[in-house]
């Protein structure tokens, strides 16, 4: 049974970027990461592959797990599973589908309406319908609604003053690299000149 593999589900909401449902049912996740780190990670993973490749990511590959990606009109759902015996895609695919069909029909009305974000414990009702359809029962911990707003925008503050910090030290090394390769070919050019000028 492939529900016996499926680790994790999570539920994003694509315009907001909040993460609204999650089912744990092996934490896969380092201590201390939140949810939203997790989710933000693979949300900017996927945009940055859409922008640059032509195919566009169905999932990703850890040494012992497989997370897997669906896009509906105002959700990304995301899965994780473990990946010891070889599990058919196409089955995957299908469990997939109906979980994120059941989700978009169960709630599309609620995102039309003004602050839906304002009490994100409704979502919690669909633990049922997951249940009709992945046999098993997830640990009884969730996090997902652990943090406020004010710390939940904190921490997406810290991680992109982090992300900013990153590619902002990158971006002086490769300014660096490329003064240097400008002063060598510089440098380069002079000897020439200076070698043409020497040559009777």
């Amino acid at each position: 049974m492939i529900e016996d593999f499926i680790d994790s589900i999570w539920i994003l909401e694509i315009e907001s970027g909040i993460v609204i449902y999650e089912e744990i049912y092996n934490d896969i996740t380092k201590h201390g990461i939140s949810t939203d780190m997790i989710l933000n990670f693979l949300s900017a993973l996927v945009s940055f592959a859409d922008e640059v490749f032509v195919d566009e990511i169905k999932h990703i590959k850890l040494s012992n797990h497989k997370i897997f990606f669906n896009f509906l009109k105002h959700i990304m759902l995301v899965i994780s599973i473990t990946d010891k015996i070889s599990l058919k895609e196409r089955k995957i695919s299908v469990i997939i589908e109906r979980i994120g069909k059941k989700f978009e029909s169960k709630y599309e009305n609620l995102y039309n309406q003004e602050l839906w974000y304002a009490d994100l414990d409704v979502f919690n009702s669909f633990s049922k319908d997951l249940r009709e359809i992945i046999k098993k029962e997830p640990e009884s911990i969730k996090i997902v609604h652990s943090l406020n707003f004010s710390e939940k925008i904190k921490k997406l503050n810290e991680l992109l003053d982090n992300a900013t910090n990153k590619f902002s030290n990158r971006k002086r090394k490769l300014e660096k690299i490329y003064e240097e390769k400008v002063e060598r070919l510089e440098f380069k050019k002079s000897k020439t000149r200076l070698n043409e000028k020497t040559i009777p």
